[in-house]
């Protein structure tokens, strides 16, 4: 077999022998990751395969892995009404919201923006001159297709370019053309100069060289939208973090890990405060602790399921269509890219639509009833007896003001000012309980909104 493109999109087949350089890419991350996680198995078999070179055997259970449109790290950060006000702005990247140290530096990365929107679905809001919805666009597509489509030669997760392709950049241009605006030009999507990242000043990394693909153009980022922009929604990144959600976890005495913000914490395999990679990799791992042998289903992308319009009103009463949702890229269940608009005959707006009473006035408000997914595949029940290994180096700690946002922090750091340890409340020092208790105990409750995750086989 070889690895489709997300969501069977088939711009590649216009292009000869693309298809067959996507899916060596993709193998490639996925042979990239074994190897990891063989490494932290410490001699134990990895239960994460690859398709292409292991098919897969028996009868295979597809598990659909969904959460909720909108950032939890948004809401974790600022409760829900403020998260609404930020999450329709654009950030520069030197100011990323996940969490300390997680940006670019250097002045070139102040005029590059990205959207704050970390569930793997990202979406622009277009407005009259009244300042009135008119639609509200959505696209779940991976930075790596479209520096597919321009013949770049994809990164390994070294970021060193490790697999190449054809492309065809006039093909990309009329893509652009057709879903964002018929004023692009093919030089505002490449890179004038070297994008590089100067976090370490004795090694500034270029991370986009000159005239390679830009993804954070201006018609991706301040005049349109295509694919996603923030550095951590990527196809790779899915697939690392499906991959290391394979290895049990236990933390001290041998208890076994299973509470998803807690395991992501001790593996440390993306976003603490997301809603969607602690549920991805608890959900990975419950199968993983069965024995199952998993993978990620043939074409691997991040999708959006749905948009539930139940409870929609339009300003007559009447409940709202769901066919204003359309489909542009992807297919049924497999949406990569979508829009929401009233039909012109309507004769009214976004705007004008209530959701439980409530009018729209922002587009996180659609992305709270926007389901997004990934599809695993488990097979092999009981074939691995894999016993669990310790946390990954590092620390995680809460901040004492709002514990409901987490963060990361290097091996040998300690938690700094306004900071406490997470998931390891036995190993606290008396003086940092007693800080943390009170705050804790009297904090409001909205650290997830996911849909449980083992709801559907």
């Amino acid at each position: 077999m070889i690895y489709d493109p997300p969501g069977f999109m088939t711009d590649f087949a216009r292009i000869p022998g693309q298809r067959e350089q996507w899916s060596r890419a993709v193998s490639g991350w996925f042979d990239e990751r074994i190897a990891v996680e063989e490494a932290t198995l410490r001699g134990q078999p990895c239960q994460f395969y690859n398709q292409v070179t292991t098919p897969t055997v028996g009868e295979p259970i597809e598990q659909e892995i969904m959460w909720n449109g909108f950032s939890g790290t948004l809401r974790n950060r600022y409760g829900r009404a403020q998260a609404l006000a930020v999450g329709d702005q654009l950030v520069p990247l030197t100011q990323r919201i996940d969490g300390p140290g997680w940006y670019y530096t250097g002045g070139q990365w102040q005029s590059l923006f990205y959207r704050p929107q970390d569930e793997y679905c990202e979406w622009r809001v277009t407005r009259d001159g009244s300042g009135r919805i008119t639609r509200v666009t959505f696209t779940s597509e991976p930075p790596e297709y479209w520096e597919a489509l321009n013949g770049e030669t994809l990164a390994n997760f070294n970021r060193e370019p490790r697999y190449p392709t054809v492309g065809d950049p006039d093909l990309l241009l009329e893509l652009y053309h057709e879903y964002v605006s018929p004023e692009v030009q093919y030089e505002d999507l490449i890179c004038a100069e070297d994008l590089i990242d100067y976090s370490d000043p004795d090694e500034p990394a270029v991370i986009y060289a000159k005239g390679t693909y830009n993804p954070y153009n201006r018609w991706n980022t301040t005049d349109g939208l295509m694919h996603l922009t923030q550095p951590a929604n990527t196809l790779s990144a899915e697939i690392k973090l499906a991959a290391a959600a394979t290895v049990l976890r236990t933390q001290g005495h041998d208890r076994p890990i299973s509470d998803p913000d807690a395991l992501i914490a001790c593996a440390r395999y993306g976003g603490l405060n997301r809603s969607s990679d602690p549920t991805i990799g608890a959900t990975v791992n419950e199968l993983a602790a069965l024995g199952f042998a998993i993978t990620l289903r043939n074409p691997v992308g991040l999708y959006m399921d749905h948009l539930d319009v139940t409870g929609w009103a339009g300003p007559d009463g009447m409940p709202v269509d769901p066919s204003w949702f359309r489909v542009l890229r992807g297919q049924a269940g497999l949406i990569e890219h979508a829009v929401f608009e009233v039909p012109s005959r309507k004769g009214f707006t976004v705007s004008d639509i209530t959701i439980g009473g409530e009018p729209i006035q922002v587009g996180g408000q659609l992305a709270e009833h926007i389901t997004v997914k990934l599809v695993g595949i488990a097979s092999q029940p009981g074939r691995f007896s894999n016993g669990p290994v310790g946390c990954a180096p590092g620390r995680c700690c809460a901040e004492v003001a709002n514990p409901n946002f987490l963060h990361y922090l290097n091996p040998g750091q300690a938690c700094p000012p306004g900071m406490v340890r997470a998931f390891d409340y036995g190993e606290r020092a008396a003086s940092e309980r007693a800080a943390f208790e009170p705050v804790l105990a009297a904090a409001p409750v909205h650290r997830r909104r996911r849909i449980p995750h083992g709801s559907r086989v």
